[in-house]
């Protein structure tokens, strides 16, 4: 639990605003306590650097075993303790489809080998479209971008439990659609950019990571 120091020093002088004329010993036990506060916080606040700093030396050598399937194939970003790999949507699924492809089975297959690796690690996998709206032949089965990014998404997180010796409690999918694009949707560069899968690693401790990704 993180201590504010801040908050406790403005509690700590209102108590000896509002208790009027303090004694001497009041006073030193007070200081004492703030000091011991203080203390505490800096020790937390150490621990956690050194957590980020072994998260970050994990992720970096996690990417560069990942780095070795190809950069065709996939791409590796760090942000604090996170790990995103990323994958255009070409290498796992045919157009308006939510069949991995022979190569996408084959590229999962080894990333999953990493991901095995990471058992410390919460996965979670999100399905990302253009804003491009399905077509007449394939609304029978995707109405909608979201129908579509949702099951991309679903699709790769039962290969990797079915064959690829990951933990279902280990995962989460989650479909965007075309909310969170990473590229202009006026070209078709960047619609090909933005038509992907993101694989995000993080710590389970931090549960709460899908609350903050989605703000």
């Amino acid at each position: 639990m993180k201590l504010d120091i801040g908050v406790l020093s403005v509690a700590l002088v209102m108590g000896i605003a509002f208790s009027g004329c303090v004694s001497s010993r009041t006073h030193e036990q007070t200081l004492a306590e703030l000091e011991k506060a203080r203390h505490a916080a800096a020790q937390q606040a150490a621990e956690d650097e050194a957590s980020l700093a072994e998260a970050r030396r994990e992720n970096e050598r996690l990417a560069a075993r990942l780095e070795e399937i190809g950069k065709d194939k996939l791409s590796t970003k760090q942000l604090r303790d996170r790990l995103t790999i990323t994958m255009v949507d070409r290498v796992l699924f045919e157009s308006g489809s939510d069949r991995i492809t022979a190569e996408g089975m084959e590229v999962l297959y080894k990333v999953s080998a990493v991901l095995r690796d990471a058992s410390d690690k919460r996965i979670l996998v999100s399905g990302h479209t253009d804003n491009i709206q399905i077509g007449p032949s394939l609304r029978g089965r995707f109405k909608t971008n979201w129908e579509l990014s949702t099951a991309r998404a679903t699709s790769v997180v039962r290969y990797l439990v079915d064959h690829g010796g990951i933990a279902p409690r280990s995962l989460t999918a989650v479909g965007h659609a075309y909310t969170k694009p990473v590229a202009d949707n006026e070209s078709e560069e960047g619609r090909s950019h933005n038509r992907r899968i993101e694989i995000m690693l993080y710590p389970k401790a931090l549960e709460n990571v899908v609350a903050e990704v989605e703000r």
